[in-house]
């Protein structure tokens, strides 16, 4: 009889829950109607940090390694797009491309990475970033050089920034539906005790580059709606140190390996540096480094 009773009642408790969410996605996405490009140009910022630091948690929470190297994929995203667009692509087109480039690149660079640990893993994937930057500045007869590539005007703005609310909304999904999956297990049991997982047959070196596949995709996608927004690329924006730490703290700020703490961390973060960035903008970087001494403090003593 209980049991009759409860089910009786979840869908009473869960449609007022569906009714709010619907609600506010369809108030998300009207937002430029109602309150002009401003209001749209932060949104837009606030969803690319969200869908990057629960892209980065796939990585760096759930599977529990320090990871630097996330910016490297959105900067991949963002030159991919970019040259697609100049190439007179259509934008959905153009982040398809963005898509397929990162995913091989994930793949392929997971091989080596994945067999380094701890503090190694983390230089060498830090070094990643700044070897995309430099080729990318090397590479000048495809990239722009350190000039970088230049786009027309945005010819849609409200297209560019309902992609990036539908991505978004997507990630938290799928980020939500992986926590609960075997996967999202998989990765868990290799995070506390990666020898104990492969005695239990969990092929270690295959979900640890899953989780960096589905990690790169959404940070690439993320790096081109970006491009398409501010309409230019640069080395040094696109494979910027800030892509792969905001990430990172937005990530730890909270609660790591769960799909609220990254979501609540990149809302809180990316609120501070707009308003670090309207009042005092020298140090909105500064933020960065006393996250780090903080959540490590933080973390010393709790081990």
């Amino acid at each position: 009889m209980r049991i009759s009773v409860s089910t009786a009642r979840r869908p009473k408790q869960v449609f007022p829950a569906l009714v709010a969410l619907s609600a506010l996605i369809a108030f998300l996405f009207l937002v430029p109607s109602f309150w002009g490009d401003y209001a749209r140009i932060l949104l837009f910022s606030i969803l690319l940090y969200v869908t990057m630091a629960l892209s980065y948690d796939l990585v760096g929470g759930l599977l529990g390694y320090l990871y630097l190297g996330h910016g490297l994929f959105f900067g991949l995203g963002a030159y991919a797009t970019a040259m697609a667009l100049k190439h007179g692509q259509p934008l959905p087109l153009a982040l398809l491309l963005a898509a397929f480039v990162s995913l091989p690149a994930a793949a392929l660079l997971g091989l080596p990475l994945f067999r380094l640990r701890g503090a190694v893993f983390a230089l060498a994937t830090l070094g990643l970033l700044l070897l995309g930057s430099q080729m990318a500045k090397n590479l000048s007869w495809w990239t722009g050089g350190a000039a970088g590539l230049s786009l027309p005007p945005n010819p849609s703005p409200f297209l560019t920034y309902s992609l990036s609310l539908t991505l978004t909304l997507a990630m938290i999904i799928f980020h939500w539906l992986l926590c609960g999956s075997r996967l999202g297990l998989k990765l868990g049991a290799i995070q506390e005790g990666e020898d104990m997982a492969e005695s239990v047959g969990i092929d270690s070196g295959k979900v640890k580059r899953l989780a960096l596949i589905f990690s790169a995709v959404p940070a690439a996608l993320a790096g081109g709606l970006h491009a398409r927004e501010i309409s230019f690329v640069i080395p040094s924006e696109a494979f910027g140190l800030e892509n792969s730490l905001a990430p990172l703290l937005m990530c730890l700020l909270f609660k790591p390996g769960t799909t609220w703490g990254p979501l609540l961390g990149a809302l809180v973060l990316s609120t501070a540096q707009e308003v670090i960035w309207t009042t005092i903008p020298s140090f909105r970087l500064s933020l960065y480094g006393v996250l780090l001494i903080f959540i490590g403090v933080q973390r010393a003593k709790q081990s």
